[in-house]
């Protein structure tokens, strides 16, 4: 096999090819992490049909509102915050995650 016959089956499972610019991953990286815009209600309406779920004692409805549930922008905003060393993008990401998930400092002494 001579490298010419080669190079077009490597070009075949290139991920490259069909990569965006780093510019565009990082404005959509750093917008998923806010909580603004359709975002709020998407999240209302998750915890609206996981409460129906729990109700009628449903896994297959939890899950599904697990699906649609925008938690997942905060997460991965921390995990690239992580690979790129951004500490803004952690904190705001962290405290981001925090008010979705109705987290609350609590004083116990």
């Amino acid at each position: 096999m001579t490298e010419n016959q080669a190079a077009p089956r490597s070009h075949r499972f290139s991920l490259l090819h069909d990569k965006a610019d780093d510019d565009v991953i990082d404005s959509a990286l750093r917008a998923g992490v806010e909580l603004r815009g359709a975002t709020p209600w998407i999240l209302i309406f998750a915890i609206v049909i996981a409460s129906i779920g729990l109700n009628i004692n449903s896994p297959a409805v939890i899950v599904g509102a697990m699906l649609i549930s925008p938690l997942m922008g905060p997460i991965v905003g921390i995990g690239y915050g992580i690979g790129i060393y951004d500490f803004a993008l952690i904190r705001r990401s962290g405290r981001c995650r925090r008010t979705q998930s109705g987290y609350r400092r609590r004083d116990f002494s």
